[in-house]
C-alpha cells in the first residue's frame, strides 16, 4: 500500500464541534519561547496501543496527520508511524473496537517528559491551539488503551549490505541431494500490500542487549536480502509512567519489520526462508543468531499491522513577527 495515501474521510460531527469550539475560545496570554542547543540523550521510543471506535482508525490518523503531529515534530518528537491491527492469520478480531499502534521517537526520557508540557518548548501560538483542538477531536474515536511501552535499543537505518557471492558453480537437478548446497533463484516481485509484523517476546532476564545484538548483526542482513525491511528491535524500559512494573523474571523485547504482504511473512518463516535466499554463509550466520535468540525466548506473540509511516515530512509554521522583552 502506498505510504500516506488517505481516502477521503468525513469527520464525525462531534469532532467538528470540538475543533470549532476550541477555535472560538478566548486565546490565553501569549507564551513565546527561545530554545537552548540540542541536548544529547539515549533515544526513547514510545509504542502506544489504542482501542478505537469501529471504523475510526482512518479518521484518527487523518486528524493526527493534519493537527496533532506537526506540533510534536516541531518540539523534537519524530513520529515513526500509525497502524491498525489486522488479522490475516485468522486470529479473532474484537467485535467492539479496532486496535491501533503508534510509534514515536524522543531524544531521551527527559525529552519525553518535557513534551508533556509542550507549550514551554514551543510556545502557545495558533499551531499549539490547533494541536490542542485536534487532540480533543481525536479523542472522540478513542475508547481506551492497554497503555504505552517505553523502549530503548536499535532503530534500523537504511544501509547497504554487500554479501559477496561464493565462488561455486551449480547444475540443475530434479531433487536437491540430502545435505547438499541449496542456492536460490527468485521470481519477479509480487504486487504488495505492505504489512508490519510486531513481534513481542519475553526473554531470559538480563538477555535483552544480547538478543538485540544478535538480531542486528546476524539476522537483519539476511532478512533484508530476501525483501524484509527491519524497523528496529528494542527492549522495554520502565520509567515511573510505564504501564506496568518491571518483571524480576524476564525482559521484554519488541521487534518491528515490514513485509510485502502476509504471504511474504509466511515465506520468510525460518523453515521456508532458505528458498528465498539460499543457504550460503549469510544463511549460516542468520541461523546461528536465530538459534541464540530462540534459546533466550520464553514466550512470543506476533501482531500484524497495516497503516502509514509518517517519515517526518517538512512543514512550514510561519513566525508571528511579534516583539517581546525578557523579564526573568
Amino acid at each position: 500500500m502506498p505510504f500516506r495515501k488517505v481516502s477521503r474521510i468525513v469527520v464525525a460531527p462531534a469532532a467538528v464541534c470540538l475543533l470549532a469550539g476550541a477555535a472560538a475560545q478566548e486565546p490565553p496570554a501569549p507564551l513565546a519561547v527561545r530554545n537552548d542547543v540540542s541536548r544529547a540523550g539515549e533515544e526513547l521510543l514510545v509504542l502506544r496501543h489504542q482501542k478505537l471506535r469501529k471504523g475510526g482508525h482512518e479518521a484518527y490518523y487523518r486528524i493526527s496527520l493534519d493537527g496533532v503531529w506537526p506540533w510534536f515534530e516541531k518540539i523534537g518528537t519524530r513520529i515513526a508511524g500509525q497502524w491498525k491491527v489486522i488479522h490475516p492469520d485468522g486470529s479473532p478480531e474484537s467485535p467492539d473496537y479496532d486496535e491501533g499502534y503508534r510509534l514515536a521517537r524522543y531524544a531521551g526520557y527527559e525529552h519525553w517528559k518535557a513534551t508533556r508540557r509542550g507549550q514551554y518548548l514551543g510556545g502557545n501560538g495558533p499551531d499549539y491551539r490547533k494541536n490542542q483542538a485536534a487532540l480533543k477531536a481525536r479523542s472522540h474515536y478513542v475508547l481506551g488503551s492497554d497503555g504505552a511501552y517505553f523502549l530503548q535499543g536499535r532503530t534500523a537505518a537504511v544501509t547497504p549490505d554487500y554479501l559477496p557471492a561464493l565462488a561455486e558453480k551449480y547444475e540443475s537437478v530434479e531433487a536437491a541431494p540430502a545435505g547438499g548446497a541449496r542456492p536460490a533463484r527468485n521470481d519477479a516481485a509480487w504486487p504488495a500490500r505492505e504489512i508490519v509484523a510486531l513481534d513481542r517476546r519475553r526473554i531470559a532476564k538480563g538477555a535483552a542487549d544480547s538478543f538485540i545484538a544478535a538480531g542486528a548483526e546476524g539476522i537483519r542482513p539476511y532478512l533484508e536480502k530476501v525483501g524484509v525491511r527491519v524497523i528496529g528491535c528494542w527492549k522495554a524500559v520502565y520509567p515511573s509512567e510505564s504501564r506496568s512494573p518491571e518483571s524480576p523474571d524476564y525482559d521484554e523485547v519488541f521487534t518491528m519489520a515490514r513485509y510485502a504482504g502476509y504471504e511474504h511473512w509466511k515465506a520468510a518463516r525460518p523453515e521456508e526462508i532458505v528458498f528465498l535466499g539460499g543457504d550460503g554463509k549469510d544463511y549460516a550466520a542468520y541461523s546461528a543468531a536465530r538459534e541464540a535468540q530462540q534459546q533466550m525466548t520464553r514466550e512470543r506473540t506476533v501482531v500484524f499491522l497495516e497503516g502509514y509511516f509518517h517519515q517526518s515530512p517538512p512543514f512550514f509554521l510561519p513566525g508571528m513577527r511579534e516583539s517581546y522583552r525578557k523579564v526573568e
